[in-house]
């Protein structure tokens, strides 16, 4: 069976250029802005297929669904 593929929440966030940089990425789940499935989580949370992401910025929420892991 093949190996689900998974990549940590703050290398995501950065990669699909949610954040300008994997530190500021780091920063927002550790201030608890980054919500996946209900739960705030910390840089080192793997992020896997179908999950839902919620962002925090400023005074809007954006909602994101992961359709695959970078």
């Amino acid at each position: 069976m093949p190996k689900e593929s998974s990549e940590r929440i703050d290398k995501f966030l950065w990669a699909v250029r949610i954040y300008k940089t994997r530190s500021i990425a780091s920063e927002e789940c550790r201030k608890g802005r980054i919500i996946i499935n209900g739960v705030q989580v910390k840089p080192s949370r793997s992020v896997m297929k179908n999950e839902i992401i919620i962002v925090k910025k400023l005074a809007v929420v954006y909602t994101y669904r992961v359709i695959e892991p970078v």
